[in-house]
Order: structure tokens, then sequence, then C-alpha cells
């Protein structure tokens, strides 16, 4: 019965995609008259959606005749994992390179749709921007559709936080995929060592931490969309400027350079925050002894040389921070420098306002220093209110107010770039508190992430509305 449960959810899944397909072209048909581009778009969506419904097809054909001998091997699968310690890495490499190559794939097909098929030569903006979209979309389906076919996901119910236990393992890993399911959207896999002890289990509390915030899923959409910006950005530059297939302005590939930047450092600082949470979760789960733990497992995987956290590796720091505060004080801002949140959230602040000037050389680094200023003073106007409701240490306080000051910030900037329409700049303003709110909820309980994103949403505007007080005051008078 659950192989045939199976079955009909595939077919249900593969009849969704064929409806899409059909869906698409009578919006094609619809829009043809009024926009040409937006029905190609319409049009070339609809034809993804159709290739995707063909593989299901394809798959479940042969799926048919393979039933058989892939219930014989299950059995087997399910104990290899505990005998092969690069487990872990393979899978880490297959997940990467299939998403590597079906971005490059899309992209490539996007390019090729928007310069041979509609022959759009001269590249705006607006092309850029679809092109990033369409291959982020198509991806982001694509991945759905294979990653959770690939072992150990396979196996791994939907839903579910599977351990794997893995021989001579000193480290520890968790990943996890989008899935299709009506039970749940994710699955995850956390690769320990088979040692049971309280390093190892220290170790399982810190993966736990990722896995149940969900951080690898997180990890997966944020490197699809990277890519999905890179890949076309070099179709358009390598494959159409350099073979004098389009024109492509110098500044537009420096902006878009300047976003991949912005995205990639983002992402980083990203892991890293992710990291100090699971660290602060295993704190919660271990106790005091943790940091003690922590500093046995580095020493286990680089070296008895290893005293401290500062002692690892230097990719260990980049990714991990290099205190490692969060596990000895249970505060999950505790390990993140007090300059990273500023220093990031300014990079993308300016890049996001460089967007609407030319001179990028001048003006982008008298933005981002102006940025970075307004966000360090803007938090420490913050700090009183944050450290009220915080109530941890010093160093998280001030990275959550440097935080919420760098999303005000950008939301701001964000609804300077959409005047004059006033939609755009109402709409960009409320997601900035939206975001801003769901971060803090993140960190604190409802009733008092609503205290604090109300006072330092008020705080924020009257210091904007002072400054434009100042301004007007001398020109009225």
């Amino acid at each position: 019965m659950k192989i045939l449960s199976k079955k009909l959810d595939t077919i249900k899944l593969t009849f969704s995609f064929f409806l899409l397909s059909i869906l698409n072209g009578i919006f094609s048909t619809l829009t043809f008259k009024t926009n040409h581009y937006l029905a190609d778009v319409f049009l070339l969506i609809g034809f993804g959606f159709l290739f995707i419904g063909i593989f299901f097809a394809i798959f479940i054909a042969i799926s048919f005749f393979k039933q058989s001998q892939n219930q014989l091997l299950k059995s087997d699968l399910k104990l290899s994992y505990n005998k092969n310690v690069y487990n872990a890495l393979i899978l880490q490499t297959k997940i990467s390179s299939i998403l590597s190559l079906i971005g490059f794939f899309y992209s490539g097909l996007v390019f090729t749709y928007i310069v041979w098929i509609l022959h759009i030569t001269d590249i705006t903006s607006i092309d850029l921007i679809i092109s990033f979209t369409l291959s982020f979309l198509l991806e982001i389906m694509t991945a759905i559709l294979i990653l959770p076919r690939i072992n150990p996901f396979r196996e791994t119910r939907p839903g579910e936080i599977r351990i794997i236990k893995l021989h001579d393992f000193q480290d520890g890993l968790t990943t996890g995929v989008l899935t299709l399911s009506r039970h749940s959207p994710f699955k995850l896999i956390i690769f320990i060592g088979d040692e049971d002890d309280s390093i190892t289990r220290t170790i399982e509390a810190h993966e736990l931490g990722h896995a149940t915030e969900h951080h690898p899923i997180f990890l997966e959409l944020s490197i699809i969309f990277l890519l999905s910006i890179i890949e076309p950005l070099v179709w358009f530059v390598s494959f159409g400027y350099l073979m004098h297939r389009v024109v492509i302005s110098i500044f537009l590939v420096i902006k878009t350079v300047l976003i991949i930047l912005s995205a990639g450092i983002a992402i980083l600082l990203f892991m890293r925050v992710t990291e100090s949470r699971a660290d602060a979760f295993a704190y919660k789960v271990i106790g005091k002894s943790a940091y003690e733990n922590l500093v046995e497992a580095l020493r286990r995987i680089y070296g008895k040389n290893i005293k401290s956290p500062e002692d690892a590796p230097l990719i260990s720091k980049i990714t991990h921070t290099s205190s490692r505060n969060a596990i000895k004080t249970g505060d999950p801002l505790s390990s993140i420098g007090i300059w990273e949140f500023p220093v990031v959230l300014s990079f993308i602040a300016s890049t996001i306002a460089i967007i609407r000037f030319n001179s990028i050389c001048i003006i982008y680094p008298l933005l981002f220093v102006g940025s970075l200023v307004v966000s360090f003073l803007i938090g420490l106007v913050f700090l009183p209110i944050v450290r009220k409701y915080y109530r941890m240490t010093e160093r998280g306080s001030l990275n959550f107010s440097f935080l919420l000051a760098g999303i005000y910030m950008i939301s701001s900037i964000i609804a300077l770039d959409a005047y004059p329409n006033l939609y755009l700049v109402i709409s960009s303003f409320i997601i900035g508190i939206i975001l801003a709110f769901i971060i803090t909820r993140a960190f604190l309980d409802l009733h008092n992430s609503t205290k604090v994103v109300v006072a330092t949403l008020l705080i924020y505007l009257s210091i904007n509305i002072l400054i434009s007080l100042i301004k007007i005051l001398p020109h009225g008078g």
C-alpha cells in the first residue's frame, strides 16, 4: 500500500507540472498582444514545467521496472552508511556538483532564449533580473525533485532528523534538502562518529541545533540564490559580450559583481551566526562542560596542539568563528565580532544605494563609510532598549542592536530607491519591519520581540524625522 501511495503521489505531482505548463501557456497567449516579452517569459516557464513533467513521467516508468531490485538493495544500503567514513563528504560533493550543474544549465538555457530566440542584444538590468529570477525558480524546482532522491536522503522520511553514526568519523555534519511532501518539506541528516562519550554527545547536540532550526535548508536556498546570480552573468559576459553577441554596460557588470559580493559575505555571516546558534544550543543541552568537550573535539580533528578554538585552522575560524563564546555563555550572538554586522550590512546597503549611480569608484566608498557610521550610531542608540530585553552578554546585546540598525537602514535605502512609487516605498518599509520582527523573534519570545521592534522602530523614525526637520527649518526660516 505504501508503494502504491508513493506511486500515486508521483503521478499527481507529474500531472501538476503538466497543468502548470498549460497554465503558463494560457498566460503567454493572454499577454502576447500587450507584452511580447512577458508572453515569451511565460512560455519559457511553461516549457520548464513541461520538461520537469516529462522527467517525472520517465521516472515513473523506470521505477516500475526497478522496484524489485530496489527492495533487495534497501537493507544493504542502510548498513553501508556506517562502514564508509567518507559518505558525509561524498554527499556534500554530490549536492554541490548537482546544484552547480543545474544552475549552469538553466542559466545557459535562459541566456540562449533571450539572445538567440528573442534576439535581445542590448542587455539591461531588467534582462538580468529576469534571467536571475528564472534561473533561481528553475534551480529550486529541480533541486526539490532531484536532491531528495539521492542516497541517503532517499530513505529518509520527510520531516525526519536522521542520525547516521560513522566509524572513525571525528567531526559532525548536518545536511538537508527540500522535498515535495504533504508531511514536511524537509529532509535532514546528521553525520557523527560512533563513539559513546561526552565529546561525541556535544558534537551531536551542536548538529541537532543546526537540524532543529533547519540551517542546512536555508544554506541550500542561499547557495542557489547566489548561483542564480553568478551563472547568468557568466553567460552574458563570457559567451555574449566577449563573443560580440550582446552589448552589456560595464557599469551594469560592476554593479552585479557588487551584488554577488554582498550576497556572498551575507551568506558567510549567516553561516557564522548559525554556527554560533548551534553552539548555544549545545550549551543548553550539555551544560558548562560543552566548551571543554568542544576543545577536545577540535584536538581530535586538528591535532593535540589545539588549546582553544583560536588555535583551529583558518577555515574553521572563518566559518565557525574564532572565539566560540556561544558554547561557553549560551548567548548565540556572543561569538560574533561587534564589527561584523555593521560592516556586512553597510556593504549591502551601499550596494543597494549605488544601483542608482554610475560614478561607482567615487560614490561607493562614501556610501559605505556613511552607512557604517550611521549603522554604528543607530545601533548604540538602540542598545539600552535591546539590553533590557535581550538580557545576555554585552557583546550579544551590541550585535543585536547593530543587526536591527542595519536592517532598518537597508529597508530605508530600498524605500528611497523605490521613490516616487509610494506603493513600493510603503511595501519595502513594511517588509523591512516584518523582517526585523522575524529576526528578533529568533532570539526573543513573542512578547519581548514585539516590544523591541516597536521601540526601536519608533526611535529610528524619530531620528529620521528629526534629521528632516533640521534640513527643512533653515530653508523655511
